[in-house]
């Protein structure tokens, strides 16, 4: 009923039936694997479509909701990533079929709920632009800060302080906006 593609790799229908509804099986993922295809292959029942999870053992089953595939969106390609900080989900009973590889879940719901659900790559996406402004709102208050204490050369005393040239501080900060919104991530690596 459902099938898998992961690149340079056949394509995997060796999904094993865990109940009525759900749906799992086990993936081989090689470095450099950052995403997977779904697709079913026979029409859901109407009003119903797939929830789409990733399982990255650890060593208990890290269930990652993707998101779905429906009769109207028959295949999809979901971002995987070994390193999420979403919540593992309560999903698929703990059943397992080999918790030392990485699984791929299909779970039939109704289309209603699967309006409802959130995607993983979605709560990335908002937390990234969270984590932008707040950098951004961290940055200007340092630079007012700072800046709130500039003198003219003229106005400098004969002392053992060190500085720093306001203009440094500038340039600074426009490459640091630049490269943040080119890549949020960018000061993790």
């Amino acid at each position: 009923m459902f099938a898998c593609l992961i690149a340079g790799q056949l394509p995997n229908t060796d999904f094993a039936r865990v109940t009525e509804t759900q749906f799992i099986c086990n993936v081989v993922v090689v470095t450099g694997t950052h995403h997977i295809v779904v697709f079913t292959t026979e029409p859901f029942p109407d009003g119903y479509g797939g929830a789409i999870y990733f399982n990255w053992p650890n060593p208990e089953p890290v269930w990652q909701y993707l998101g779905y595939i429906t009769n109207d969106k028959p295949s999809a390609i979901f971002k995987v990533s070994k390193g999420s900080t979403a919540p593992s989900l309560a999903v698929f009973g703990g059943v397992t079929t080999n918790s030392q590889q990485p699984q791929l879940g299909v779970m039939v719901t109704p289309l209603s709920e699967l309006a409802q659900m959130t995607a993983v790559s979605e709560n990335k996406s908002l937390s990234v632009a969270s984590n932008v402004q707040f950098v951004q709102n961290m940055l200007e208050n340092l630079y007012n800060y700072l800046t709130s204490f500039g003198v003219t050369q003229s106005e400098m005393t004969a002392c053992n302080d060190s500085w720093v040239k306001i203009n440094h501080l500038n340039g600074w900060y426009e490459r640091f906006k630049s490269r943040m919104s080119n890549d949020p991530d960018f000061w993790k690596k």
